[in-house]
């Protein structure tokens, strides 16, 4: 019996959407709490394009992701080993993974997933800035290309540049705070103006513009922990729900506003 047809992760929900560029396709946007919950939904749709360990040279789609905090831990020898043991038959055992295995701290799913070529090469538009990046070689000796940006100008003007063709999308909306601690978050946590946040996500940009063409799947991270609260989660994802989509995503009318 297939085991996913069911399955809710916790805290977590999606929602399947006509193709952002105007095509009869389908993609999925997940909506986690934690963040590392997104392993799931990258496992889920290396899934749906039978990306099956047999085809591990098969190239997957690159990974843009905004977020406050950096999130490339790589994982260690036994945490490498639990990857490798991980049954990617079962949608169940990948979930339970995403909870049990992966690191609480949120910043250890993207070189995970990337150590099984669930996603290709890693794009990073964020504001922490600790350690250096290097590329990295997953379990079958493919090169991930790992790049961080400081503004989106960098980051579009690199993507631009380069063959991609297929893009999972990601948003950590503790990317929309300032704070002077070095892990993020603490009591000195501002948010973003308002107009800095719409200006990142504006649907008529270049940026977004390009993101549609090749989006395969989106995923949004609320952490609110990481946002100062609830109540500052809440009002960055409504800003965009709002800017992204008519009617409310989740809700049974939602479309893209752009397609409107």
């Amino acid at each position: 019996m297939d085991d996913h047809k069911y399955l809710r992760l916790p805290n977590a929900d999606s929602a399947i959407m006509q193709h952002p560029n105007g095509t009869d396709n389908a993609i999925e946007i997940g909506l986690v709490k934690d963040h590392r919950f997104v392993f799931y939904f990258w496992f889920k749709w290396w899934k749906k394009t039978a990306r099956q360990l047999e085809n591990t040279l098969s190239k997957a789609p690159t990974l843009i992701t905004i977020d406050w905090h950096k999130d490339l831990c790589a994982p260690y020898k036994i945490e490498q080993q639990d990857l490798i043991n991980l049954n990617l038959d079962s949608y169940k055992e990948v979930a339970l993974f995403s909870w049990d295995k992966l690191n609480p701290l949120n910043d250890g799913h993207i070189l995970s997933a990337a150590y099984l070529n669930l996603i290709g090469d890693i794009y990073v538009l964020c504001k922490q800035d600790y350690f250096e990046e290097e590329n990295f070689i997953d379990h079958w000796g493919n090169e991930h290309k790992i790049l961080c940006f400081e503004s989106k100008e960098d980051l579009l003007n690199e993507i631009s540049n380069n063959n991609v063709n297929e893009v999972y999308f990601d948003i950590d909306l503790d990317y929309f705070t300032e704070s002077d601690d070095p892990c993020g978050g603490g009591e000195d946590l501002t948010l973003v103006e308002d107009k800095d946040i719409l200006s990142l996500i504006d649907i008529y940009s270049e940026f977004m513009q390009w993101i549609f063409k090749r989006m395969e799947g989106m995923t949004i991270a609320t952490e609110p922990e990481f946002c100062g609260g609830l109540r500052n989660s809440n009002h960055i994802y409504d800003l965009i729900d709002n800017t992204l989509f008519d009617f409310q995503l989740f809700s049974k009318n939602a479309k893209w506003k752009h397609l409107s």
